[in-house]
Parts: structure tokens; sequence; C-alpha cells
């Protein structure tokens, strides 16, 4: 878009109103490619990637986009894939910063889905590869954030204020890695999440997480039968256990699937060596394949699926 200043419109507020009509048109694609383009930060991740042998990502050719940033001030990125507009599948990963080989994981899934467009037409799927960059980047790299709280204990579920405290005390012994904050959703990387859940309203949600190996899962009460059964498979085919976990006062899974009746899967890998990451993904890219092909129907809380056992 091109804009002419005629010389009659040269005062300070016709020109403000110029630039600010400017930036409402200007193209998302035009905007989401300067989000992940800042030196320092692109310089990070590929000093990162390097240390780790992860010579086959590449961080600035996808469009990106980021609205906030972390305490730290890195940009809290995403990428919005595929020609779809409803049932989106949100994937997260780089939630807990020393679980290294999850953010190559959600890096690598974004490049490949940006480069084989032709496996998502007509869906739509969100990916937002680095949660806590604070804790990834941090030396050494830590579970929590940069005010060390842990993110996956921060969301604001209704039991938070009476329980999430009292858990920490108890459950972990106040360990620090496992803080669940001072109020809930305190953390930009707890609102960063909320808003990607809140603007794409996603039916199916899967984390990344590790070192704990296995599958867990969390969605409507309804549906809990059918969707057990077709991660039962899913678990059988890629020969890696699933496990009922239960849900945290602050967790993404009380939040977005107890709570929100949305479909939530966490993949928790092997273990937290960034070496293996690339072999993960080879293990693993099946199955976020097959999440993001399961038909979902409704919304959530009403959400069902639809041949699970396909």
């Amino acid at each position: 878009m091109l804009l002419l200043v005629m010389p009659e419109m040269r005062t300070a507020k016709q020109a403000l109103f110029i630039v600010m009509v400017f930036f409402l048109y200007l193209p998302p694609a035009t905007l989401a490619s300067n989000a992940i383009h800042g030196e320092s930060f692109v310089q990070l991740l590929k000093n990162k990637a390097e240390n780790y042998g992860w010579k086959d990502l590449r961080f600035s050719n996808l469009p990106w986009e980021s609205h906030r940033r972390s305490n730290g001030g890195h940009p809290l990125v995403f990428v919005r894939l595929g020609e779809g507009s409803k049932s989106c599948v949100l994937f997260l990963g780089g939630v807990h910063g020393d679980e290294t080989p999850t953010v190559y994981l959600t890096f690598a899934l974004a490049q490949y889905l940006w480069e084989h467009p032709e496996m998502i037409r007509g869906k739509c799927v969100v990916i937002a590869p680095l949660v806590n960059p604070d804790g990834f980047f941090s030396h050494p790299m830590t579970r929590v954030n940069g005010r060390g709280v842990d993110i996956n204990r921060n969301f604001p579920t209704r039991n938070w204020r009476r329980e999430a405290h009292k858990y920490w005390r108890t459950k972990v012994k106040s360990i620090p890695r496992y803080y669940p904050g001072d109020r809930p959703a305190s953390e930009p990387e707890t609102l960063f999440q909320m808003a990607l859940i809140n603007r794409f309203k996603p039916n199916k949600i899967l984390s990344v997480h590790s070192p704990l190996n296995f599958f867990d899962y969390d969605g409507p009460s309804t549906d809990l039968n059918s969707f057990e059964k077709w991660l039962k498979k899913i678990a059988s085919e890629a020969n890696h256990p699933l496990r009922k976990f239960g849900y945290y006062p602050g967790s993404l899974g009380n939040y977005a699937g107890n709570e929100r009746g949305i479909f939530t899967v966490t993949l928790e890998l092997p273990s937290s060596n960034p070496g293996e990451a690339n072999k993960y993904f080879q293990r693993f890219q099946k199955v976020f394949m097959k999440f993001i092909d399961l038909p979902v129907r409704g919304i959530p809380p009403h959400a069902h699926c639809e041949n699970p056992g396909s």
C-alpha cells in the first residue's frame, strides 16, 4: 500500500493518522516476517542449534508472529499454517526451558509443514516452538522462566488460589523449579498461551515435554473413552507408554483439558538430551500428523472425536 502525503495534510495529527492507517492495513505476513528477525534472537537460536548439532533447522523463513515478550525481552513467537480457519490444532514446545529436544521437535514440525503445505490443506495448525525462551537461553538452562516461575503451574485454574501453593509446599516440598508464581496468570508466557487458545480456539492441543517417557491426556469428560481408544492405538503404534498422569493446579491439562474441554495431549519424550532430538522427531512425526488429522466435531467443551479408532 502506497500513501501519498499531500501538502495540505502535513499537520502532526494528520501525519499520525496516516501512520496509524498504514499499520492497520499492513498485511499480516509483513508483520509476521519481522517477529523472529531480530538479529540477536536469531543468533541465539543459531548458536544453540549449532551447539546441539541441529544443522537442519532454519529459523527465519517462516511467517512468524510475535505480539508479546518474555520478562527477559525475548519475543514469544508462533506461526499459523494451513488454509483452514476452523478446528485449529495447537502445538507447544519449550514450555520448560531445560527440556531441550522439545524445542527442536516443534521447530522441525513447523518447518516440515511449511515445506509440505499439501499435508495440511484445509486445516489450521498453530505452533509455538519456544514458549519459555528465558529458561532455554539461560546458563544453565532452567525449567522455570526468567522470574523463577513454572509456567505449567501458573494457569488461572479454578482451584489455583486454594491449591497451588498448598500443593507446592506439601507435594513437592517447595522445590523452586515447581514454583507456581505469586498469583495465577502472572507470567507473560502464561498469558501468551492463553492468548493463543483464545484467538485460535483450538479443539486439540499437543504440548511436548521431557523426560518422563509417556503420553498423557485430558479432555472432555463426556468423550474421554473414544479419545482414549484413539490414543491407545497411537501409543501402541509409536511404542510409547500411555499413562494418565493427572493434572495439577495451574497446569495446561487442567486449564485447557479439564476446565475447557479441549483435547489436550502431553507427549513426554524419553530424555532431555538434545542429541536425541532428531531421532525423536523421526519417531513421533507420524503421531503429530495423525493428531492433526484426528477428526473432532463441535465446540469445546462439547467436542467429540469421530472414528477415533481409524
